[in-house]
């Protein structure tokens, strides 16, 4: 089976990875920054759509030059895998923005193709197969979306969320470039995304979630109950914390504010000054400190750790860096 795997662009090489742990050795292909990744795969698709680095899956039937001829050579799988059903609808996607139709058109033509061919009444709302169709420079491909009316990105723990709320994908993967520790600490913790990604995929024994905001703090406590987590949860500010010196602090994974919906207090040059003197003062002999940032400016004034990492993501035409730093 080829598969389709969508995710943040810049994370490309965290799917392969969490693929390659699930099933070993697997071929794929992915152009960086593009949030697309090819997989072919025997395995069952329930383990695909265990993974935590991906948001869609879409299961490609066919490839070919034009829409129809792609879509007639891959009639076969289709009629088989809409067997019984009796309505559908097309999601389509013109990945190549410089082609001279727009995605609604590909929806429209295969939608008409199909109805022709299968029997089946369009339906938009609850459809009972959603069929997928793209156009990539040249080349036109058709299939079948299996997470057609959710992401995967959705988390059962998300109860509560802040309004300024990471994305869990990009979550995981820092949780992953963190390594597997003891003591994590995130002293921007929010509704608490990085904290509970960590505790579920057991990298991390024991975690404190912290913020300046107690609102926000009663969000990630309700969040974590949810599914039966228990972070230490404590109101502070970054520049006062409430760490004993004695706790050894393995990692700090942490998002920042941006500066951008909220205005963090005293200022962004105030915030990261006190986050790289928290973690110099508190990481333990070869913890890390992994850091999102739109500001590589203020990580550069700031930062006296060891850099291992900088990796470029992009969300919502947002373009930031993941950094990972080790303390010697």
């Amino acid at each position: 089976m080829k598969l389709l795997l969508t995710t943040v662009p810049g994370l490309e090489f965290i799917v392969r990875e969490e693929l390659a742990e699930l099933l070993g050795q697997v071929e794929t292909a992915y152009t960086p920054l593009s949030g697309r990744v090819f997989a072919e795969i025997e395995e069952p698709l329930a383990r695909i759509l265990s993974m935590r680095s991906i948001e869609n899956v879409r299961l490609i039937l066919g490839e070919g030059d034009t829409l129809r001829a792609t879509a007639e050579a891959s009639l076969d799988a289709m009629k088989e895998l809409s067997k019984g059903l009796k309505t559908f609808a097309v999601r389509a996607e013109r990945v190549t923005k410089e082609a001279p139709f727009t995605s609604l058109d590909l929806a429209r033509d295969l939608g008409t193709l199909l109805s022709e061919k299968l029997g089946l009444q369009v339906q938009l709302d609850v459809p009972d197969i959603v069929f997928y169709a793209e156009y990539e420079m040249g080349t036109y491909r058709v299939g079948v979306d299996l997470t057609p009316f959710s992401s995967l990105r959705d988390r059962p723990y998300r109860r509560w969320i802040h309004r300024s709320a990471l994305n869990p994908i990009i979550a995981y993967a820092m949780c992953r470039l963190a390594g597997s520790t003891g003591m994590l600490v995130d002293p921007f913790c929010g509704s608490g995304t990085i904290v509970l990604e960590c505790l579920s995929l057991n990298t991390h024994r024991e975690a404190i979630c912290a913020d300046i905001s107690v609102a926000s703090l009663l969000g990630a406590r309700e969040n974590a109950l949810a599914v039966g987590l228990t972070p230490h949860l404590y109101a502070q500010d970054v520049a006062s914390p409430a760490l004993r010196e004695n706790v050894a602090v393995n990692a700090i994974v942490t998002n920042p504010p941006f500066g951008l919906r909220e205005r963090p207090v005293g200022g962004l040059e105030r915030v990261y000054a006190a986050l790289f003197s928290l973690a110099e003062k508190v990481l333990a002999e070869g913890g890390r400190l992994v850091v999102l940032t739109p500001h590589r400016e203020l990580i550069q004034r700031f930062s006296r750790l060891n850099a291992e990492k900088c990796i470029e993501i992009n969300e919502g035409g947002l373009t930031s860096w993941i950094y990972v730093f080790s303390k010697a």
